[in-house]
């Protein structure tokens, strides 16, 4: 697990809404809409922490195993980044 700072782009807005997490691109007006558990792994990833952190923070939060943790953040920082999100 790749262990790179977390860097939004400088045009996103994110916000929480409810369990959700809604990321809005102004330069493309996009609007993207990550669950809870996106929106809890960008938080974390937002406030500094880094991806062993993340996992651990999850591990401790949800019924879920470590590599089942490491698969979701991975996933979703694949996810950003094809939209361009990180």
């Amino acid at each position: 697990m790749s262990d790179a700072p977390f860097t939004p782009p400088s045009d996103l807005i994110a916000r929480r809404v409810g369990d959700t997490m809604v990321l809005i691109r102004l330069n493309t007006n996009r609007i993207y809409e990550l669950n809870a558990t996106g929106a809890r792994i960008w938080e974390l990833l937002n406030a500094g922490q880094t991806r062993v952190q993340v996992a651990e923070a999850l591990s401790a939060e949800f019924d879920a195993s470590r590599d089942e943790i490491q698969t979701a953040i991975e996933a979703l920082l694949d996810s950003l980044r094809e939209q361009g999100l990180t």
